[in-house]
C-alpha cells in the first residue's frame, strides 16, 4: 500500500472516530434525559445558572431524547462502520459506510433544494406557527408552561416584543395581567429592568415593544446565512472527500490481487 492511501486510510479513520465520539456523546445524553430528566437538569443548571430544563415541559424533553437518541445511534453506527472499516482495511464495511455516506448526502441535498423552493411557503408557516403559540402565553395550565419560557428566551435574546409587535399581546384570551407587555419585551442592565414601569408603560426608550419576533429572526437567519452555508458546504465537501476514499480504497487496494471486478476501476 503506497503513502497516498495510508494517508487516506488514517484521514477516514480520524474522520470517523470524531464523529464516532460525537455519535456516543449525543446517545448517551439522549438515554440519560428520557432516564433520569431531573438528575441532567440539575447538572445543567449547576453549569449555567439557569433552570430552563425544569420548566420546560415532559412530553418537549421526551421529544429531544428520541432524538438525541436516533440521531446519536444512527452517527455511533455509522462512523462505526467507516472507522472500523479503514482500521481494519475490510473492503465490505467501507463499500457499506460509503454507500450509507452517499444516501445521507443526497437526502441533505434534498432537504436543501425543498427549502429553497418551498421559502416563501416556509416563511409565511413560520409566521402563522408563532402566532398559533403566542395566543397560549403566560397561560397557567402546566402543557403551556413551555411556550411561556420559549417565548421569554426569544424576546430576551433578539430583543423583541410579540410577533408583529406588542398587540399581539391583546389578542391573547390568557394575557389576564394589567400589564401591556411582559418583562421579556423590555431593556434590561445586568438582568434588572432598566425602567421598572416599561411593563405597564412600554415605550421606546425602555423596551423593545414596537420590534416584533418574526423580523427579528429573518434578520438573525439572514446576518447568520453565510455561516449556515459554509458550515453546510465544509460538511458536504467532507462527505464527498470520504464516499471517494472510502469506495477507491475498497475498490483499489483492499482486495484480492486475482479478483477483478468490472464495477471499480483504479
Amino acid at each position: 500500500m503506497g503513502c497516498a492511501s495510508q494517508c487516506a486510510k488514517y484521514f477516514l479513520c480520524f474522520f470517523n472516530f470524531v464523529f464516532f465520539i460525537a455519535g456516543g456523546a449525543a446517545l448517551a445524553v439522549g438515554v440519560w434525559l428520557f432516564a433520569d430528566r431531573n438528575s441532567f437538569a440539575d447538572l445543567i443548571g449547576k453549569l449555567d445558572q439557569s433552570d430552563i430544563l425544569n420548566k420546560t415541559d415532559a412530553d418537549v424533553i421526551r421529544i429531544i431524547s428520541y432524538i438525541l437518541i436516533l440521531a446519536g445511534a444512527l452517527t455511533f453506527l455509522v462512523s462505526f462502520l467507516g472507522y472500523c472499516g479503514a482500521m481494519f482495511e475490510s473492503r465490505c464495511l467501507l463499500c457499506i459506510y460509503g454507500v450509507l455516506i452517499l444516501v445521507v448526502l443526497i437526502l441533505e441535498c434534498i432537504v436543501v433544494g425543498l427549502a429553497f423552493g418551498l421559502k416563501g411557503d416556509a416563511e409565511q408557516s413560520t409566521r402563522n406557527f408563532l402566532k398559533s403559540t403566542i395566543k397560549y402565553y403566560a397561560n397557567n395550565i402546566d402543557k403551556t408552561e413551555t411556550i411561556t419560557v420559549t417565548w421569554d428566551g426569544i424576546m430576551t435574546q433578539l430583543h423583541c416584543c410579540g410577533v408583529e409587535n406588542y398587540l399581539d399581546f391583546r389578542e391573547n384570551t390568557n394575557w389576564t395581567s394589567d400589564k401591556i407587555v411582559p418583562e421579556a419585551c423590555c431593556m434590561k442592565e445586568n438582568t434588572v429592568l432598566k425602567d421598572p414601569s416599561c411593563p405597564i408603560s412600554p415605550t421606546s426608550n425602555n423596551s423593545y415593544y414596537k420590534e416584533g419576533c418574526y423580523n427579528a429572526i429573518m434578520r438573525t437567519i439572514e446576518e447568520n446565512a453565510a455561516i449556515v452555508i459554509g458550515v453546510a458546504a465544509g460538511l458536504a465537501f467532507a462527505e464527498i472527500l470520504v464516499i471517494i476514499l472510502a469506495l477507491h480504497l475498497a475498490c483499489c487496494y483492499w482486495r484480492p490481487q486475482h479478483v477483478l471486478t468490472s464495477w471499480c476501476c483504479c
